[in-house]
C-alpha cells in the first residue's frame, strides 16, 4: 500500500506492509471516545503455534468520529472466544527517545473452526 503525505508543501511517499494472523479473541477492552470525537478500542487475539506455544497480540482500532460505527459493529459482532482472522499494519512512533510499535487493525473476519472427523478404522468415507 502506498501512502502519500503532504508535509510543508512536499509530498512524501511511503509504503506500508499489511499482515494477517488467525487466532482467538481473548479480551475486548472498553471503547473510549477522545476529545476530537475519534473512537479507540483495544483487543487481544491469541495465536497458537503448531507446537502449542500461545502468543498474544494486542490490536488497536482508531476511527475518526465519522467512522465510529465501525467500532460499534466490531463490539456487537465479535465476542471473547471467537476465532478470527485479523488484517493489520505495524506502525511505529518515536516519543521521548523511545520507539513504540502498534498493531493497527483495519479488518477482522470470523473464521470457522474445522470440525474433527472421527475415523472408525474401516477406511470408508461414510
Amino acid at each position: 500500500m502506498l501512502i502519500l503525505t503532504k508535509i510543508n508543501n512536499k509530498i512524501k511517499v511511503s509504503t506500508t506492509m499489511n499482515y494477517k494472523m488467525k487466532g482467538t479473541i481473548t479480551k475486548i477492552g472498553e471503547k473510549k471516545t477522545l476529545d476530537n470525537g475519534a473512537v479507540v478500542l483495544n483487543y487481544v487475539v491469541e495465536e497458537t503455534s503448531d507446537n502449542g506455544y500461545i502468543t498474544p497480540y494486542s490490536f488497536n482500532m482508531y476511527n475518526k468520529s465519522e467512522y465510529a460505527e465501525h467500532v460499534d459493529n466490531f463490539i456487537s459482532f465479535n465476542k471473547v472466544g471467537d476465532n478470527v482472522e485479523v488484517e493489520f499494519s505495524i506502525r511505529g512512533k518515536e516519543y521521548n527517545g523511545k520507539i513504540y510499535n502498534n498493531f493497527s487493525h483495519w479488518r477482522c473476519d470470523k473464521v470457522e473452526q474445522a470440525v474433527p472427523v472421527e475415523d472408525d478404522g474401516s477406511g470408508l468415507p461414510f
